[in-house]
C-alpha cells in the first residue's frame, strides 16, 4: 500500500506538472514552459553550432474580432489557428507556445533562414484558407503576421536581443499591411513576402 501511494503521489506531482506547463485553451506549451524551453534551446544551440530560429506571430486584428464576434468566438480563433500552427511543426526540432493572448512563439533548431520562412509562409497561409471570416471592414478571412530570425552561432549577443529582433520583424510584418511573413536571415538582411524592405539602418544591431 505504501508503494501505492508513493506511485500516485509521483503521477499526480507529474500530471500537476503537465498542467503548469500546457495552456489551458489551446493544449499548447504556456508561457512558463516557453520560459524554460528557450533558455535551454538556445544553450543547446550555442554548444552544438547549428542555427537557431525564434518566430513570434499573432492575430491580425483581433480586438476587432473580438468586439465584432464575441470572446467565445475568440477563444476559438486562438485555439484554431494553434492547432495550424501545430499541424506544420516537425517533432523534436520545433517548439510552439501561446505567448499570451492571441500572440504565439515558435522556436526551430536546424533550418537555414530560407527554410523556416518558406515553412512559415506555409503556416500563414494554412491560417488565411482555415476561412474563418473577419470583420469586413478590416479583413475578409483571419489571419496571421508573423516575424522572426535565424542566428548562426557562435554569436556574441544573447537569446533576448534575437527575441527582440524578431519581435521587430513581427512589428515590420504588421506596417507592411498584415497576414505576410517577414524574416531576419542569419545577416540580419531582410526576406518580406511582400516584396517591400525595411530600411536597413531600422534593423536592430548587437549591443543595441
Amino acid at each position: 500500500r505504501m508503494v501505492n501511494t508513493h506511485v500516485k503521489l509521483y503521477q499526480y506531482r507529474r500530471q500537476a506538472e503537465r498542467q503548469s506547463m500546457t495552456d489551458q485553451l489551446t493544449g499548447i506549451a504556456n508561457r512558463r514552459r516557453y520560459e524554460r524551453y528557450s533558455a535551454a534551446k538556445w544553450r543547446e544551440a550555442l554548444r552544438l553550432q547549428i542555427p537557431f530560429s525564434v518566430c513570434m506571430f499573432d492575430i491580425d486584428h483581433f480586438k476587432v474580432y473580438n468586439d465584432t464576434f464575441g470572446h467565445p468566438a475568440g477563444d476559438k480563433a486562438i485555439s484554431a489557428v494553434a492547432r495550424t500552427a501545430a499541424a506544420h511543426m516537425k517533432p523534436g526540432v520545433d517548439f510552439l507556445a501561446r505567448y499570451g493572448g492571441e500572440e504565439f512563439v515558435m522556436l526551430s533548431m536546424g533550418d537555414s533562414a530560407g527554410a523556416i520562412f518558406a515553412r512559415l509562409k506555409l503556416i500563414r497561409q494554412a491560417v488565411e484558407d482555415l476561412h474563418i471570416p473577419h470583420n469586413p471592414a478590416v479583413s475578409q478571412w483571419l489571419t496571421v503576421s508573423m516575424g522572426g530570425v535565424t542566428v548562426a552561432p557562435p554569436t556574441g549577443c544573447g537569446y533576448a536581443f534575437f527575441l527582440q529582433v524578431a519581435d521587430a520583424m513581427l512589428y515590420d510584418a504588421k506596417r507592411f499591411a498584415r497576414n505576410q511573413v517577414v524574416w531576419a536571415d542569419e545577416q540580419l538582411r531582410q526576406l518580406c513576402e511582400t516584396g517591400k524592405k525595411a530600411d536597413p539602418s531600422k534593423l536592430l544591431t548587437c549591443g543595441l
